[in-house]
């Protein structure tokens, strides 16, 4: 491929993690584009990543995508790359799935005490798709490969003792998870402004955290407090939550945009 082809496809990244995921993608995309590979597979991307992913394919030619993380409403999903004119398969995105169980009915580990717990075996986070906490214990998601780790090793979440099994994905049954809904009121559009309102900031407060790289908008970092926020777009600040924006309301009697965010639960 033409150096300056890479290049360009290489500032499609925003930040040198991003440069770093587009560099390996490119090596997987050559690969399969050159026929020393039938497919290449990535591990579990965000939806950040499966669209800078997505851009850098159409960019090159020669190759196409298919996600899948487990269940149709995946989140986390690991792409497989493969020649334009080669068919697919669920299975060959190699997802496996893992339920587990609290042995203490008192005690219900958070979203956070999962993954933590599984980062602490020693677990790469592009191992472990979507974490999907139920009436009893967690669904966890994760790389086919390293499903016989987990199964010999997840033995605790947090402080809580917990047995795992593997789980038939047909048993799964997915349900949305409940936001809670608050409505505000914004001077404008802008992405500092509504983070100043999601999370009870000040303007300087809020713009900072923008310019210091904490906040991510649909996954993927923005140092640009002005830039503008629509309905649908997912919104997370390091150290303080993520939040979607269910509405955008339209603007009321004072010229204030009115907005329906809702706050997700650990």
């Amino acid at each position: 491929m033409p150096v300056d082809k890479s290049e360009a496809l290489l500032k499609l990244a925003r930040n040198s993690e991003e440069r770093t995921f587009t560099a390996r993608c490119l090596d997987q995309i050559r690969a399969v584009v050159a026929g020393r590979k039938v497919s290449a597979l990535t591990g579990f991307l965000d939806p950040g990543q499966a669209n800078l992913l997505e851009d850098i394919c159409r960019g090159h030619g020669g190759v196409r995508m298919q996600l899948w993380g487990g269940y149709p409403e995946a989140e986390r999903r690991r792409a497989l790359l493969l020649a334009e004119d080669n068919y697919w398969h669920d299975r060959d995105c190699r997802v496996d799935v893992l339920q587990v169980v609290s042995q203490d009915p008192d005690k219900e580990p958070g979203h956070r005490d999962y993954l933590g717990s599984l980062m602490g075996l020693g677990i790469n986070r592009d191992r472990i798709g979507d974490i999907v906490r139920q009436v009893e214990g967690a669904v966890v998601f994760a790389a086919s490969e390293i499903m016989p780790y987990l199964m010999q090793n997840l033995n605790k979440v947090g402080r809580c003792p917990v047995t795992v099994q593997p789980l038939e994905i047909t048993k799964f049954s997915y349900s949305p998870p409940e936001l809670l809904e608050k409505v505000v009121t914004a001077a404008s559009q802008r992405l500092d402004v509504l983070v100043s309102k999601a999370f009870n900031l000040s303007r300087t407060e809020s713009a900072l955290l923008v310019q210091q790289g904490k906040v991510f908008q649909n996954w993927r970092q923005q140092d640009t407090p002005s830039r503008p926020v629509a309905g649908g777009d997912v919104i997370t600040c390091r150290g303080y939550g993520r939040f979607r924006v269910l509405e955008h309301s339209g603007v009321t009697k004072k010229g204030r945009e009115k907005y329906v965010l809702g706050f997700y639960r650990d």
